[in-house]
């Protein structure tokens, strides 16, 4: 049975590989064409080390290689690193580095090699600078969190370079999913001597913020040891990348320059208009445009596509303690309409849950989504969790959307059917019945302590988004609607530059945040979750609420009263377990089975699924949910003409085949060679 099973392994492995080859041989025929398109916003540095920030990470993930990264069928691959293995059941992870890597400068002249020992020097210049994205590995490396609380020197930190070409990393408990955070910035490499001799402040052990000017938004800031150097970058104007004529996987470069051009208003039908002259790669369709949209179906209507949906996603959340009531930067701006009674009646709502679940239900995401994407498109991109519902499957490939909706049905049976479906594609919440069910019971239990309805709820919305702006009139259309009044949404108009000025708790001005965005940073279900988290949670500002360290007795009561502290309970639960990773799942989910059902956020909707054409060849760019390797021009291929449907379906078809099948060896644990 067992020389059977490798005998068929063996014969799915050899024909995976002829249709690898073959796809490899169809890609040899692809010529190399240059990118150009528009960015909206100028990257604020180039510090990788630092920054959180898309707008400055969809540049250097173009111009720094890590230890791994992933290819086109989603499997993690070698960068710098060309294998690496656990050890210690996991708690220790060792990274055997590509050797002859250089790195270059601006100008492609060789500084020095890449070696371990940049690993080490990143993570340090990451932690004395505060990295924004710390978070991610501060308590998992060991003393990195003593190390930055100024308790051991940084050689206790767990990581080390044993040698020039192998990097080993100490962590404080067990962590199977290691690998995928090194595809994270956190992790990059820096080169030591370059760093120190950008400023006294960039010294290793000594920052100063003031005197170190390493990744600042000039292209001669940094080295380069990725795909691409960066050639100009003129404020507000344009932004130019060339191909890195001595890169280490140069075969998997097919486009030779990157050219964005700045347009503060890049809206759909500008877009639009600049592809149909030719200058732009790819576009997206607006639909509010019908005289656009007919001119496109008529000439490319065989080529218009939708979009695919990731990990991204947009969902609403409540201000549970809400101290402002105008503008941040102007007191006269944006002023909320409600006097003192309703604000504390607002504030009281909020706190009860079956007023936030009436809410909840109460939304009709489709009529919101529409507002952007059309009506033939609204249903696509509607999510329904936090995870992306495939982002795991256990080993029997139940997927972790169905492991939430059964643990939201043990929760609460009357309010979740057997039926519950939390897949994509359709609202599993919206239902005005048990809306308006919530409500009453919201009602009695307030009414009682004095709340007088209706409930005046404040929406904060962008007036220079007419998409934004109707996404926001049909929300409050629908709660209003559906609660039959005894809610009403306030909606004020504001500016991109005041809502940007919220930048801490104490400085929302509105009761419902209308959208957040999230995606993954690494391929675990942690990702997502510990934004919920009340002591150290990236969501908490969106909450209204502060850090564990520096929130006010009255928030940490208020996280107690809304069951955070119990949802924490339940998160550490799942993370403690490394050793079953289908218990793992399953943990997780109860935990985000409790954040649902208390409607701490509303799921609203996922990146993508809205109307585009392009000349990028489907399915040819690195594919993650997480990580730095989608927002990489490394492996995506351009083509003459624009894709046709039939031949982004056909080219569909194989990236489908070869990823299954690839998934299918690896689930039986063998090797997969691309």
């Amino acid at each position: 049975m067992k020389r059977w099973l490798l005998s068929c392994l063996l014969v799915m492995s050899l024909f995976l590989g002829m249709v690898v080859n073959q796809v490899k041989a169809e890609e040899e025929t692809i010529k190399k064409h240059d990118y150009i398109g528009f960015y909206g916003m100028d990257p604020e540095t180039f510090d990788y080390l630092y920054t959180y920030k898309m707008i400055d990470s969809q540049h250097f993930a173009n111009f720094i290689d890590g230890l791994i990264e992933h290819d086109s069928y989603g499997n993690l691959v070698g960068a710098m690193a060309t294998d690496w293995e656990e050890r210690e059941q996991s708690t220790i992870w060792r990274f055997h580095l590509r050797q002859g890597v250089k790195w270059y400068t601006d100008e492609g002249e060789e500084y020095a090699e890449v070696t371990a020992h940049d690993f080490v020097a990143g993570l340090q210049h990451a932690a004395d600078f505060q990295s924004q994205t710390l978070y991610l590995v501060q308590s998992v490396i060991k003393n990195l969190d003593e190390y930055i609380n100024g308790e051991v020197s940084f050689d206790e930190v767990g990581v080390k370079a044993i040698d020039d070409y192998t990097l080993e990393y100490e962590l404080n408990q067990s962590t199977p999913y290691f690998p995928t955070m090194t595809t994270y910035s956190i992790l990059l490499p820096v080169n030591q001597a370059f760093l120190e001799s950008k400023g006294v402040g960039c010294r290793l052990g000594e920052p100063d913020y003031s005197t170190c000017q390493f990744g600042v938004a000039k292209s001669d800031s940094i080295l380069y040891n990725g795909a691409y150097l960066l050639k100009n970058f003129t404020s507000k104007s344009i932004i130019e990348y060339e191909a890195n004529p001595y890169y280490w996987d140069q075969e998997s470069v097919y486009i030779p320059r990157v050219k964005l051009i700045y347009s503060k208003q890049a809206d759909p039908t500008t877009l639009f208009l600049a592809f149909d002259r030719g200058e732009i790669i790819s576009a997206p369709l607006d639909v509010n445009n019908p005289p656009l949209i007919k001119i496109a179906k008529q000439k490319y209507g065989d080529s218009i596509f939708v979009t695919d949906t990731n990990g991204s996603l947009s969902f609403a959340t409540f201000i549970f303690n809400r101290k402002l009531y105008h503008s941040p930067i102007n007191e006269d701006q944006d002023v909320s309409p409600k006097n003192n009674q309703q604000r504390k009646d607002t504030k009281a709502a909020i706190l009860n849950p079956e007023f936030r679940r009436a809410i909840m239900r109460a939304i009709d995401t489709e009529s919101i989504n529409m507002q952007v994407v059309g009506e033939e498109l609204k249903s696509i991109s509607l999510r329904n969790t936090l995870t992306q519902p495939t982002f795991v499957q256990t080993s029997e490939g139940n997927s972790y959307a169905n492991l939430v909706s059964s643990a939201l049905q043990q929760l609460n049976p009357t309010l979740y059917s057997k039926d519950l479906n939390l897949e994509d594609g359709h609202m599993a919440f919206f239902n005005p019945e048990l809306a308006r069910e919530q409500l009453k019971m919201a009602k009695d239990t307030l009414s009682a302590q004095g709340v007088q309805f209706p409930i005046y709820l404040d929406v904060i919305v962008n007036g220079e988004s007419e998409s934004s702006f109707r996404s926001a009139q049909a929300l409050k259309g629908s709660i209003e609607q559906h609660l039959e009044g005894e809610v009403l949404v306030n909606l004020i108009v504001s500016s991109r530059e005041n809502m940007m000025a919220s930048k801490t708790a104490d400085l929302m001005n509105t009761d419902l945040v209308f959208s957040v965005g999230w995606s993954p940073d690494y391929g675990d279900p942690k990702s997502y979750l510990d934004i919920l988290d009340p002591d150290q949670g990236d969501l908490l500002k969106s909450f209204g609420l502060n850090r564990g360290v520096v929130q006010s007795e009255e928030e940490k009561q208020l996280k107690q009263e809304i069951g955070l502290y119990t949802y924490q309970e339940l998160k550490e639960q799942a993370n403690l377990e490394v050793s079953n990773m289908d218990k793992r799942y399953q943990l997780y989910a109860n935990a985000e089975a409790y954040a649902l059902d208390q409607a701490y956020f509303i799921p609203l909707y996922a990146s993508g699924g809205s109307y585009a054409i392009s000349r990028i060849i489907p399915y040819t760019k690195s594919y993650s949910p997480y990580g730095l390797s989608p927002m990489k021009f490394k492996r995506m291929q351009l083509s003459d003409k624009i894709v046709t449907m039939k031949q982004r379906d056909q080219q569909y078809e194989k990236w489908l085949f070869v990823r299954e099948q690839q998934l299918k060896l690896k689930s039986k644990g063998h090797t997969v060679e691309n």
